[in-house]
C-alpha cells in the first residue's frame, strides 16, 4: 500500500508543477498541445511497446478487458438513463453524457498514471482499445442517427443529408491511424514472437524505445497540470448538477460497478483487482469534448464533466489505493 501512495503522491506533485508552470505560461501559449503530441504520437507508443514486446498476453487482454466492458456499458447505461428520464435531456444529449460517465481518458492520463501508481502501463491498454476501436466508433454512429433525426424534426424532411459514409470512413481511419492502436498491435505481434522464439527486440531498437518510454509520464503529467491552469468551468451557461452527477458516476460510481464484477466474476484480489478499479476510476476523456462538439450537442457538459472529473479522480484513486492498494 505504501508503495501505490507514494507513487501516487509524485503523480499529484508533478501534475502539481506542471500547474505552476501553465499559470505562470513558462513555456510560452502552445506547450501544452506541443507536449500533449509528443506523448501521443512518440512516448506513450513507446512505452506501449517497451512493455508488451514481453508481456503475457493473457494477462492483459482476459479478466481486465471482460471487467473494462461490462463495467464500462453499465456506467454508460447509468448515465443515459438518468439524463434521459430523470434530468428529461433528449437522445443525442443523453448520449452524450453516457460517454461522460463511462469513457475513461486511458491514453493521455491513463497510461503514465497506472504506469507510475501500479508500475505496469499495460494495464490501460484494454481500455484504450476497447474505447477506440468499438465503444466510441459504436455511440458516435448512434450520435450521428440521432442527431440527424433531431435536425429532421427541427428543420423538416430532407434538410440535412446522411454523412454516414464519410463519417464510417473517418472513423476506420481514426482506428487504423492510431498510433495507440499501431504500438499495441505491433506489441502483441512482438510479444506473441518473444512468447514462441525468446526472440525480443536488438538493442540498437529497444534502448531508443524504452528512452521515449521513460519520458511519457513525467511530460503527460505535467502537460495535464498546465491543462488545468488553463480552464474555466462552471460557468452561468454549463449544467452545473448535471456535470457533478456525470463526474460522480465516472469516478465513483463506474470504479464500484468495476469491484463488484472483478469480485463476483473472477474472485479478484490483490494487484489485479487493484488495477482494474484504477482504471475504471479514470476520468472523463478529451474525446467526448471531441465528439459532442462534432455534433453540436451537449458540448457544455462534456468539457465540464472532463475537468471535474479529474479533479475529483485525485481524491477517487487515493481512497481506492488506501482501500485495495
Amino acid at each position: 500500500m505504501l508503495d501505490v501512495l507514494s507513487g501516487f503522491l509524485v503523480v499529484i506533485t508533478v501534475i502539481a508543477v506542471g500547474f505552476v508552470v501553465g499559470r505562470q505560461q513558462l513555456l510560452g501559449p502552445n506547450a501544452v498541445y506541443a507536449l500533449n503530441m509528443f506523448v501521443f504520437w512518440l512516448a506513450t507508443p513507446a512505452l506501449l511497446v517497451n512493455f508488451l514486446a514481453t508481456a503475457d498476453l493473457a494477462d492483459v487482454f482476459g479478466e481486465n478487458l471482460a471487467v473494462v466492458v461490462l463495467s464500462s456499458v453499465l456506467a454508460g447505461a447509468v448515465g443515459f438513463f438518468g439524463a434521459h428520464f430523470l434530468a428529461r435531456r433528449d437522445v443525442p444529449d443523453s448520449l452524450v453524457t453516457l460517454l461522460a460517465c463511462s469513457y475513461c481518458n486511458g491514453s493521455n492520463l491513463g497510461v503514465p498514471l497506472v504506469a507510475h501508481v501500479l508500475g505496469d502501463p499495460t494495464a490501460s491498454l484494454p481500455v484504450i482499445i476497447f474505447q477506440t476501436a468499438v465503444y466510441g466508433p459504436a455511440v458516435v454512429l448512434m450520435l450521428d442517427v440521432s442527431t440527424r433525426r433531431r435536425r429532421r424534426r427541427e428543420d423538416g424532411p430532407g434538410q440535412v443529408r446522411s454523412p454516414a459514409p464519410r463519417l464510417v470512413r473517418e472513423l476506420l481511419t481514426g482506428v487504423v491511424g492510431n498510433p495507440l492502436i499501431i504500438a499495441a498491435a505491433t506489441g502483441v505481434i512482438l510479444a506473441v514472437v518473444h512468447a514462441r522464439t525468446g526472440w525480443a527486440l536488438p538493442a540498437p531498437v529497444a534502448e531508443p524505445v524504452a528512452t521515449l518510454a521513460g519520458a511519457a509520464v513525467p511530460v503527460a503529467l505535467v502537460a495535464f497540470g498546465m491543462s488545468m491552469a488553463q480552464v474555466r468551468v462552471l460557468g452561468p451557461s454549463s449544467p452545473g448538477r448535471s456535470v457533478w452527477a456525470a463526474a460522480v458516476v465516472k469516478t465513483v460510481v463506474h470504479p464500484a460497478l468495476a469491484w463488484v464484477l472483478a469480485r463476483v466474476l473472477f474472485d479478484a484480489d490483490g494487484p489485479a483487482l487493484l488495477a482494474f478499479v484504477v482504471v475504471a476510476a479514470l476520468p472523463t476523456a478529451q474525446n467526448v469534448f471531441t465528439y459532442a462538439q462534432r455534433f453540436g450537442t451537449n458540448t457544455v457538459l462534456a468539457r465540464d464533466a472532463g475537468v471535474v472529473s479529474t479533479l475529483l479522480s485525485v481524491p477517487s484513486v487515493t481512497v481506492i489505493a488506501l482501500l485495495l492498494g
